[in-house]
């Protein structure tokens, strides 16, 4: 049974990665049935194997680092050193949060997503798992995971590839008349409906994500987008909205190629 879906692009670089699928586990209920978060209420044990069967199934070298996300832009490496400090207020205490880890070594890292936009990028010196909810897409996350990798690793922002994994499509992502002319003022009218047309307009965050990312100079030729809608595949995804919240959660995670 399938576990996670690729990159196209990431795979022809041989770099060790994925986006997980919610088959092949041991979760039951709303869990069921490849959960890999303890912090929904998931049996410990049942999470633990998910991830053994992940890794295995993906030939990673060891554990996969993770950090507690809170919806911001803080970037760090793989030993929760910071690199970029957030740009506005940060929940939680900084040792401990962050939505975007940098790989240097050789340690895997990842980020839990259930409807937020997972991002992975792999450079010459090293890679990065960024997730990006519509609070770290407005802060442009993805950029400045782009420019970590330019600080810390020399990273040529112009050999970076960028792989956009499974989310919440535009088709289910409704929002806020507020929150789409928000985003259609950052990142122009292909970002959302014009609110003045729609009383119920759809955000798209995989097109601000691109915007982003283009903007901070990967080329468009090395921006892949991973197909699949959170909330339309019941079969292949957690989804927080759909699913009231009672839900398991993905793992996107990328391994450092070994020179």
């Amino acid at each position: 049974m399938k576990l996670f879906v690729t990159s196209r692009l990431l795979s022809a670089a041989g770099v060790a990665h994925g986006f997980s699928l919610r088959t092949g586990g041991v979760s039951s209920g709303p869990f069921s049935s490849l959960n890999l978060s303890v912090s929904v209420g998931d049996a410990e044990d049942a999470v633990r194997e998910n991830h053994d069967r992940l890794r295995e199934a993906a030939g990673l070298r060891g554990r996969v680092a993770t950090a507690h996300q809170v919806h911001g832009d803080r970037v760090v490496d793989a030993r929760l050193q910071e690199i970029f400090a957030p740009t506005g207020p940060q929940q939680g205490p900084l040792d401990e949060t962050a939505d975007a880890l940098l790989a240097l070594g050789d340690s895997a890292v990842g980020v839990r997503v259930a409807d937020c936009v997972p991002i992975l990028l792999a450079a010459d010196g090293g890679v990065a798992a960024v997730h990006s909810g519509w609070r770290g897409t407005r802060l442009k996350i993805a950029a400045r995971a782009v420019r970590a990798l330019q600080h810390a690793a020399g990273a040529d922002p112009a050999r970076i590839l960028a792989a956009i994994g499974p989310c919440i499509g535009r088709c289910c992502y409704e929002v806020s008349p507020d929150l789409a002319a928000a985003f259609r003022a950052q990142f122009g009218p292909g970002a959302a409906d014009d609110p003045a047309r729609s009383a119920r307009p759809h955000l798209d965050l995989r097109y601000c994500v691109e915007q982003a990312l283009a903007q901070a100079g990967v080329p468009a030729e090395r921006i892949e987008q991973v197909e699949g809608c959170t909330s339309c595949d019941t079969g292949s995804f957690f989804s927080h909205r759909r699913d009231k919240g009672r839900t398991g959660r993905h793992l996107a995670f990328i391994q450092p190629l070994v020179s």
